[in-house]
């Protein structure tokens, strides 16, 4: 028996949680599929009519957040059948009311929770209910912040109060206009200091840019922070600054490496948590097949450091 796949969707009373799944809904992403929405808040936003809507059966059905327990799922699954479950959770009710409390049928699967927040009106939403932003991100592995207008609204800080409070958060942020926005435009360091001080948590954002964007990188000065481990093969004249990583899910964990080009003396503090200044380049590597341009630090000084309060960064 396949899957029931799940999506979550919490945050504020106009926070744009039903547009976004009617804007899902449209662009097909359901097609040849039974699915359902729960819908457990109304606000101005209506969903389509049942029928003519682009999948194979819609449904949607309101209820109450206290009404939904193991009894209402069972029934759910039992008379709809459904392939896919949209809940839209009233956003002044602990995701906890769900996770914790509400049995579903087995098949049910949780494919993703996601909080939608408003950007023009989350400083002081945050600033006056950080008690409830932090129950949204402690259940969800998602935010959308949409409405966000870059003149205004300071991209690394929305990140910044996220990532504060659930590091291994992902987060998508859509224009007034509705278009999605490259976080690379507005990142947390500034590449125009020299050098730029990359923070710990920041490691991943770093890395993926970087392999992303060589001209905004190539020749830039950074300090970053990282465990420096030896490599047989290039033992004398490098070394590599390495952190664990969270490459898709919590029992999916890796490392990423930044190698850098120094030479090695006895006295190396190899295993010892660095941070390494150095000119960014980048070399050649065909091992996949497909030409892949990877980062690279040639090391002008390095020191003594602590070991970060979070030991696994993320890519988000």
């Amino acid at each position: 028996m396949e899957d029931c796949l799940v999506y979550f969707f919490t945050g504020f009373l106009d926070s744009g949680k039903t547009s976004f799944i009617i804007s899902w809904l449209a662009d097909g992403s359901f097609q040849g599929k039974n699915v359902l929405i729960l819908q457990t808040e109304e606000g101005e936003v209506e969903f389509p009519p049942e029928k003519g809507a682009p999948c194979k059966s819609l449904k949607v059905v309101s209820a109450e957040t206290e009404e939904i327990n193991k009894d209402f799922t069972y029934k759910l699954e039992k008379e709809y059948h459904p392939d896919v479950v949209l809940i839209e959770w009233n956003g002044s009710v602990s995701p906890a009311s769900f996770f914790d409390e509400v049995d579903v049928p087995e098949r049910w699967a949780l494919a993703a929770a996601i909080t939608i927040v408003d950007a023009s009106t989350y400083s002081d939403y945050y600033r006056n209910m950080q008690t409830i932003f932090a129950d949204y991100y402690r259940y969800c592995d998602n935010v959308i912040f949409n409405r966000v207008d870059p003149e205004v609204n300071n991209i690394p800080k929305l990140r910044g109060s996220v990532k504060s409070l659930n590091p291994a958060m992902n987060l998508s942020f859509f224009s007034m206009d509705g278009n999605m926005i490259d976080i690379g435009d507005y990142l947390p360091y500034d590449l125009s200091q020299s050098p730029c001080v990359v923070a710990p948590d920041d490691f991943g954002l770093f890395y993926t840019d970087a392999l992303d964007n060589v001209k905004r990188y190539n020749g830039k000065r950074v300090t970053l922070t990282g465990q420096a481990t030896l490599m047989r093969e290039h033992r004398d004249e490098a070394f590599v600054l390495q952190r664990k990583a969270y490459t898709c899910c919590a029992n999916d964990i890796g490392m990423i490496s930044i190698l850098c080009l120094l030479k090695i003396r006895p006295s190396f503090p190899a295993g010892k948590w660095l941070s390494v200044t150095g000119k960014i380049g980048f070399f050649r590597d065909d091992s996949q097949g497909t030409p892949v341009a990877i980062p690279c630090l040639q090391v002008e000084h390095y020191r003594l450091t602590d070991e970060p309060e979070n030991e696994i960064i993320y890519f988000s």
